[in-house]
């Protein structure tokens, strides 16, 4: 139920009596989500929805309030929307896009900067001894994007470059669109509710967990696979496994107990690999942020996931371009 902090909601509690409110936590546990339990001169003043939610009767459906977005199942303010979406991204429709660089210019997805193209094209042209001409940059082959990361630039696949929340469908990256209360679940292939219950304040966090751990958390680290060792004309399968607990089933306590990295056969990968450290930043400010973002009780004490990130690079060609501009 979304917390009374407007005048009419708290008014209409304060009139109420002790057993009607007693009633109404009663009611909570069977009424399904967009559901008004208490008018108030015609408005509704208490709802089934979720936190920062809010009950919009002209659709029977819950919908964020003024100044949060729908993310990821949640309600949460925009900048921590773009926070969570990480470098180089920004939110917009529900997903991570990513931050379109002026001409001449391209994105540093380690800094999140956009950055003379240029200058990058002449760092990665010496680093892989290739020369450049006028009217030539660095490019990829068919089906590869370019990125670059750090001082390094890298062919990727262009299904692996979607940002969290998005999906590879029609040759770009979509937004995968569901309510507050909802989060995609790829083996459904549709939005599903994480209330399994009656009660809309408890939430499955095992399914939740599992929806962040889909194929958009490796977005950073395919386009990165020099820090996971990974050579043009090399692909790589990185797992990443995440274990969750929620002390007394209370979401805003929820930490990391267990966080491990091995390639497809389980075996550790070497301390020396620079993408490690993305991988431990991304599950903390990323997917245990966006856990801690529903609020409410946990369904489960603990849950667990997995990810196998499959990182392929090709190697960059250098390509002629209109004027020598890019």
């Amino acid at each position: 139920m979304s917390k009374a902090q407007n005048p009419l909601r708290s008014n209409a509690i304060r009139s109420l009596s002790a057993a009607a409110l007693v009633g109404i936590a009663a009611g909570l546990l069977g009424c399904p989500p967009g559901m008004c339990l208490v008018r108030v001169n015609g408005q509704c003043a208490v709802d089934t929805c979720p936190e920062h939610a809010a009950l919009n009767e002209a659709n029977h459906a819950c919908g964020c309030k003024e100044g949060f977005v729908t993310f990821n199942g949640a309600c949460i303010a925009l900048n921590d929307a773009n926070q969570q979406c990480g470098a180089g991204n920004q939110y917009a429709n529900g997903g991570c896009v990513a931050i379109a660089c002026p001409q001449g210019q391209i994105m540093n997805a380690t800094s999140g900067h956009c950055e003379s193209r240029a200058q990058s094209d002449a760092l990665v042209a010496k680093a892989e001894g290739k020369e450049l001409k006028a009217g030539q940059s660095i490019g990829c082959p068919g089906g590869f994007t370019y990125v670059f990361n750090g001082a390094e630039g890298a062919c990727v696949p262009n299904d692996a470059v979607c940002g969290v929340g998005t999906r590879y469908e029609g040759g770009k990256c979509t937004a995968i669109s569901c309510p507050p209360g909802q989060v995609f679940d790829l083996q459904q292939n549709s939005c599903a509710k994480l209330a399994t219950g009656g009660d809309q304040q408890t939430y499955s966090v095992a399914l939740k967990l599992k929806s962040a751990m889909g194929p958009d958390f490796c977005s950073p680290h395919a386009k990165n696979p020099g820090g996971f060792g990974v050579s043009p004309g090399q692909t790589k399968t990185v797992r990443v496994t995440v274990t969750v607990s929620v002390p007394g089933n209370s979401i805003d306590q929820a930490q990391v107990s267990a966080l491990t990295t091995t390639d497809e056969n389980g075996n550790a990968l070497p301390a020396s690999y620079s993408g490690l450290g993305a991988i431990q930043k991304q599950v903390n400010e990323q997917v245990l942020a966006g856990i801690k973002a529903l609020g409410g009780k946990s369904i489960e004490p603990s849950a667990s996931a997995t990810v196998d990130c499959k990182i392929t690079r090709a190697a960059v060609q250098v390509i002629s371009t209109q004027g020598g501009g890019v």
